[in-house]
């Protein structure tokens, strides 16, 4: 079975002429040129969450394919739809059957996919330099991080986290004695994280995920790949058994030397075989 995996392909943030999506069409003839059974995407497909149901549903249709997904803190923001909260729409986007937060999903014989969200604790940020009543600020530098306006849980950065590891954990198990491709938007690994020092990221490294998720990963022995977003990078990490994977498409302004949606995502999209 061969799986592509992308992510952060933001097609609202990517539109073309003002509204038009490219970015559906070139993730769909990659999907299709590179003869891929099943597409797995870590979230931030747009900032709308209606948006994002319509193009995992355009990606099915045009490819015959099975499109599975987790919500990234993008597609959970509130932006559009005012006074939503963030449990109210990852709510509505878990009855998709193919968002891997409803439950974990069958690939082949003694394979299977599961996954969540995640969220973020701040063990990533730089405690050497700030607080953690610094981090819960979620501004530094004038810079405000957006999911404390457009993504409100009604709870603390960490009791949501650890409500959606709690999530994960429950979801791995459901899978038996499976094999597990393992997909979150939040990063599990240092290694993807952005490089330090550097004044804005010493800071906002602490929104990037958790290294307990990244431990809850590693003792897991039937997690064999594990399938990241959020950050816009595009990385392999072999930890032991492991293969972590970090492959966004990001915006149109980080790529690197074109404005062809179909050349970044043919770059950007990995094809794993199992």
């Amino acid at each position: 079975m061969r799986i592509g995996i992308l992510s952060d392909i933001h097609v609202d943030i990517n539109y073309y002429d003002g509204d038009v999506d490219r970015i559906t069409p070139a993730v769909c003839d990659t999907i299709l040129n590179n003869d891929i059974d099943v597409f797995i995407t870590a979230g931030d497909i747009s900032s709308d969450h209606e948006i994002t149901l319509d193009v995992i549903q355009r990606i099915e249709k045009d490819t015959g394919r099975s499109c599975l997904f987790v919500p990234g803190n993008h597609d959970l923001w509130n932006e559009k739809h005012p006074g939503t909260s963030a449990m109210e729409t990852y709510s509505a986007m878990i009855e998709h059957p193919h968002n891997l937060a409803k439950g974990p999903v069958k690939l082949k014989d003694g394979w299977s996919a599961a996954g969540d969200t995640c969220w973020y604790d701040y063990s990533f940020g730089s405690f050497d330099l700030f607080s953690f009543n610094d981090f819960q600020r979620r501004s530094h530098n004038d810079r405000v991080w957006q999911d404390s306006i457009k993504a409100v849980w009604n709870k603390t950065d960490k009791e949501t986290h650890d409500w959606f590891l709690r999530r994960l954990d429950a979801s791995l198990e459901k899978t038996g004695s499976d094999k597990l491709v393992a997909v979150t938007h939040m990063l599990p690994i240092e290694e993807f994280t952005v490089p330090v020092p550097n004044d804005t990221w010493d800071y906002f490294n602490a929104f990037l995920g958790s290294r307990s998720l990244g431990d809850m990963l590693m003792v897991n022995d039937r997690v064999k790949y594990s399938v990241c977003g959020h950050v816009h990078y595009r990385k392999e990490v072999v930890k032991k058994d492991k293969t972590f994977y970090c492959q966004c498409l990001g915006y149109r302004t980080e790529w690197q030397d074109n404005d062809d949606p179909f050349i970044e995502t043919t770059r950007s999209m990995k094809v794993i075989t199992i």
